[in-house]
């Protein structure tokens, strides 16, 4: 069976999970909505109640957007494995530039936003709480990522995990091959579960994106199950996938923080299984997710995921109020995540192909990896790997 190398709808999930990390920032100006995720209590109107504790949280839940990017990451870059186009050799070069290349423009993008005036009234603890410049240390340990980031361009955290997972990928593919995909995604929950009850990142991160390796190994039967369900059958299955995201909002109240953002891991990561499936199976959610708007939403989605925090930062502090920040800063970060992706994202993605292809050239190269194709010319179709955007929240 033909490997396909590019689901667009997954694209256009990435855009819309984007937006709600957009979303989540800018929202958290508010000090009502920022306590939710500081130990406080919301109960001050029904919309700021619904917008915490119901499933309404998931139009800006950034956290479970993570979730989310992580699962797509390990199932993009493991079905990238299955590509006749790919080879380890110039994987690795070519991963870490395009990961790499873009993070540093960024961290530039983020020094130079917060050289500007910065001194705003409001008491979000979010707000507050934000670094009021960008030190040389702190930029340096940003761009190198591995040993952890600063906080103050803060979606740079997740940069670390997508990093060290691109590493670990022959680990992850091993694993499926030596055993089943169900068993290796089973695993995989259990330990993201653990991890957030014992407060242990690698534990916690790592695995949700084997459970997206997991997805990739079982698809065939999925996509066979798929054809089966009906409008009735996929309703009842987004509606659960809604519910299992919004699991530690819908547990907060009569659980507190600490026990339901443990209870909730599991629930989670898959949730956002469910919802990747999805994605592609499920036709209405399929055309919404490829529509024009939402495709180009997907475009920039990694560009947007990089650069929109010092901008929603500089905004709020300019208007003092949430509702203010959202109007400006969200298509402000968009206008500037579309220049990013022409000037930054987009000539990363050609350094990225080009060094593939020379290290899939190299003597040191595996001997298929150099041979020509039939008519003579080597391919320059993109692999799916180069599509594994990375969008997560801080």
């Amino acid at each position: 069976m033909p490997v396909s190398t590019r689901l667009s709808a997954l694209d256009g999930l990435r855009g819309v999970a984007a937006l709600a990390v957009v979303a989540n920032h800018s929202l958290l100006v508010s000090p009502s909505l920022a306590a939710a995720y500081y130990g406080g209590d919301v109960h001050e109107s029904p919309l700021g109640f619904a917008l915490v504790y119901t499933p309404l949280h998931l139009l800006w839940g950034g956290a479970e957007a993570v979730v989310v990017f992580f699962v797509l990451s390990g199932f993009v870059l493991a079905r990238a494995v299955r590509s006749r186009s790919f080879d380890w050799f110039g994987y690795f070069p070519s991963r870490i530039l395009r990961l790499y290349v873009p993070v540093v423009a960024a961290v530039a993008l983020g020094f130079a936003i917060l050289l500007l005036p910065h001194d705003g009234a409001t008491q979000s603890p979010w707000l507050t709480g934000r670094p009021a410049g960008y030190p040389v240390h702190d930029m340096l340990q940003d761009l190198a990522l591995l040993g952890g980031t600063s906080g103050v361009v803060s979606p740079l955290w997740t940069l670390r995990w997508e990093i060290i997972f691109s590493l670990l990928l022959p680990v992850a593919v091993y694993a499926a091959r030596v055993m089943p995909a169900w068993a290796l995604g089973l695993a995989c929950v259990v330990l993201s579960a653990i991890g957030a009850i014992e407060d242990v990142s690698t534990l916690q991160y790592l695995p949700i994106f084997g459970v997206g390796v997991a997805i990739e190994g079982m698809w065939d039967g999925i996509s066979r199950m798929a054809r089966r369900i009906g409008w009735i059958g996929w309703t009842a299955i987004l509606a659960a996938a809604v519910v299992l995201l919004s699991a530690r909002w819908l547990l907060l109240a009569p659980m507190g923080h600490s026990a339901a953002q443990h209870a909730a891991q599991a629930p989670i990561v898959l949730g956002a299984a469910i919802l990747v499936v999805a994605a592609v199976h499920c036709r209405p959610l399929r055309a919404t997710l490829t529509w024009r708007p939402i495709a180009w939403l997907g475009a920039v989605s990694f560009s947007l995921y990089l650069v929109h925090e010092p901008i929603v930062v500089l905004m709020a502090n300019l208007t003092d109020a949430m509702p203010l920040t959202l109007l400006t800063a969200l298509p402000l970060a968009l206008l500037v995540a579309w220049v990013f992706s022409l000037v930054v994202e987009r000539p990363s993605h050609r350094l990225s192909r080009f060094v593939r292809v020379r290290a899939a050239a190299s003597p040191l190269a595996a001997p298929a990896a150099r041979a020509p194709k039939p008519d003579g010319q080597a391919s320059t179709k993109e692999p799916a790997d180069e599509r594994a955007q990375t969008l997560v929240h801080s």
